[in-house]
C-alpha cells in the first residue's frame, strides 16, 4: 500500500461515512463549543475525543450522551448528528457522531478523564497517532482539523 493512502495514514482504519455498521463496539463524540473542537485528557493517555462502549439497551445517540456527560461533564445540544463509522485494523468498530456542547460542568473524578478544554484545532498531544480524527473532521467539513 502507498504511503501516501489514506489507510496507511490511518493505521490500516477504514472510515464510511454516510452509513452504519452491522454490529459496533463503541461509540465516539466529537464535540464542539462553536467552531472549537472540546476535548478530555485522559489519565492515562493524552487527549481524545469521549466516546466508550455502548450498554445494554442503549442507541448509539444514548450513548453518545451518556459518554459527553461521564467523561467531559457535557450536556448536549438538542441534536447528535450520526455520522458513520471507522473499524480499526483489529476489528474493532466505532460509531462516530457530532455534537455541540449545550453546558459543561466540572468533572467528578469518577471516569478516566481528567481535564476537558476547548481548542482552535486539534491538539498534537492525541492519545492515537493514527490521524484518524483529522481524517474524519477533514471529511465532516468540521473545524478542529490541524
Amino acid at each position: 500500500m502507498p504511503a501516501s493512502s489514506p489507510e496507511s495514514r490511518l493505521n490500516g482504519a477504514t472510515v464510511r461515512l454516510g452509513g452504519l455498521p452491522a454490529r459496533h463496539d463503541s461509540v465516539v463524540v466529537l464535540l464542539f463549543r462553536d467552531e472549537q473542537p472540546v476535548l478530555v485528557r485522559h489519565r492515562d493517555r493524552a487527549w481524545e475525543f469521549p466516546g466508550g462502549h455502548v450498554e445494554p439497551g442503549e442507541s448509539i445517540v444514548d450513548t453518545a450522551r451518556r459518554e459527553a456527560r461521564e467523561e467531559a461533564g457535557a450536556e448536549l445540544a438538542e441534536e447528535v448528528h450520526v455520522d458513520g463509522y471507522y473499524v480499526l485494523s483489529n476489528g474493532h468498530t466505532t460509531v462516530i457522531t457530532h455534537a455541540q456542547v449545550r453546558s459543561l460542568a466540572p468533572l467528578t473524578g469518577e471516569f478516566e478523564t481528567v481535564e476537558v478544554r476547548a481548542f482552535n484545532v486539534l491538539p498534537t498531544a492525541l492519545s492515537w497517532d493514527d490521524d484518524i480524527y483529522a481524517h474524519i473532521l477533514a471529511r465532516l467539513g468540521l473545524p478542529g482539523t490541524p
